[in-house]
């Protein structure tokens, strides 16, 4: 018996010993995890019908190519400034925000992006004076299908579907989405492929202009919306013959109704304006409220307090001489970091927060450099002494927004006004790498 159990001991010993050596003997295999960070490609998109329309990027190689139904390859470029025809662009992702401008009588300015799945838009109208669009553009190579829905004072229309097809832009009229109705929001949703849009809300009146804009799109419903660089009559235009008038436009995007407070800061403080403490708004509803009291002679923000997600927008309609423009005013992000061409604009710089804490870096179309610091609370302002062209604005503190009103050129009366938000977030993606060991005899 002891003999049986001395044989096992010995057989076990030599089964774990030549365990060890097969396991020291054999091939080791490693697997770790590697991140990979790109930013995606973004559209600019073009206005068309013959309208004098650029795209500024933040470095002259960044590769772009026409979104025209031929184009397949990105061809790096020469230059910052890309001329556009009446095919949008796709522009190699990097970390700038690439710009559209477009002007004519007026200035339509609005960032480069892509979306995410759904966009935002809290402007336009479908009223008789309306020659406004929404551009839908695929940049991928196969088909996509997106759904339209229009929100109005009255409710939400029936959602519209459209195929756009591979590397082109749908081009829709927004009276055909809801003839006749002057306040409209519009929500694009993507059911397949890539897909950018953007609203372009021009108005006019038998041959007169009544100005043009681009609605800067708005990522998703919140429930606090910071809409920071409100125009004002500014220099040559700050006189008593001008006019301008203000008005919010609210879409409670969920089905519960909501209660909102408004609040106005400028540089002469803040403000919550007399009956905006508590507005009770209906959901899925277009609501515009006057903005009465809001400043005429300088840039503002308007901060909107919710106990609903909610989309916004502010829509400024100027009169100056016998000229007319409008301009959209739409929600910022939080602010990190942000960096763009303007193109030699001389833009007004405006950003909230209960601590403002910026740092702005830029090269004049002078070929000086630039460095500003901008400290304050609740909201402060600064434009620049010289047009600029590159400009990287950081936020060295948290809870800051930003935006950028563009101001007239000599030649007309246009305004425009951009959020401060990135047209493309970095992507992470995560893939498991092996050792190459486990495939190397030894």
């Amino acid at each position: 018996m002891i003999q049986r159990i001395s044989l096992r001991m010995k057989l076990l010993f030599v089964f774990l010993i030549a365990m060890l050596i097969i396991s020291f003997l054999a091939p080791q295999q490693s697997e770790q995890i590697k991140v990979t960070s790109t930013y995606p490609a973004t559209v600019c998109p073009a206005v068309g019908n013959k309208v004098s329309s650029i795209a500024g990027v933040t470095y002259s190689k960044i590769g772009r190519r026409s979104i025209d139904g031929n184009s397949k390859k990105l061809v790096k470029g020469r230059t910052t400034q890309i001329p556009l025809a009446n095919n949008s662009i796709l522009v190699e992702g990097n970390a700038g925000t690439a710009i559209t401008f477009a002007n004519n009588k007026w200035k339509a300015v609005v960032p480069c992006s892509v979306s995410n799945g759904q966009q935002w838009f809290a402007g336009g109208s479908g009223a008789l004076t309306s020659k406004s669009f929404l551009y839908i553009v695929n940049s991928g190579f196969s088909e996509s299908n997106v759904e339209v829905e229009v929100f109005t004072p009255t409710g939400a229309l029936e959602v519209s579907t459209f195929t756009v097809a591979q590397n082109s832009t749908k081009k829709i009229a927004i009276d055909t989405l809801a003839p006749g109705v002057e306040e409209i929001v519009i929500s694009v949703k993507t059911l397949s492929g890539r897909v950018s849009s953007f609203l372009f809300d021009e108005r006019k009146k038998g041959l007169k202009s009544l100005g043009a804009d681009f609605v800067s799109p708005i990522a998703q419903p919140e429930k606090q919306v910071r809409i920071v660089s409100v125009p004002g009559l500014i220099g040559k235009t700050n006189s008593k013959d001008n006019l301008l008038s203000h008005s919010l436009r609210v879409l409670v995007t969920g089905k519960i109704d909501a209660n909102i407070e408004v609040t106005i800061n400028s540089n002469d403080g803040n403000f919550v304006p007399d009956g905006l403490a508590d507005v009770k708004v209906n959901s899925q509803r277009v609501v515009t409220i006057p903005l009465t009291y809001a400043p005429i002679n300088q840039p503002f923000s308007v901060v909107i307090n919710s106990d609903q997600p909610i989309i916004s927008s502010v829509l400024s309609s100027f009169k100056i001489g016998r000229a007319n423009e409008i301009t959209w005013s739409t929600s910022s992000d939080s602010l990190s970091s942000w960096s763009a061409n303007l193109t030699g604009s001389r833009p007004i710089f405006t950003f909230v927060g209960k601590k403002i804490d910026i740092f702005i870096k830029a090269n004049g179309v002078n070929g000086k450099k630039i460095e500003k610091k901008l400290s304050g609370r609740d909201f402060t302002s600064w434009q620049s002494p010289v047009g600029l062209n590159r400009v990287q604005v950081t936020a060295l503190g948290k809870g800051i927004s930003g935006g950028v009103i563009f101001l007239p050129l000599e030649a007309n009366i246009g305004v425009s006004s951009i959020p401060m938000n990135n047209g493309a977030n970095l992507e992470t993606a995560s893939e498991p790498v092996s050792d190459a060991s486990v495939i190397t005899r030894r």
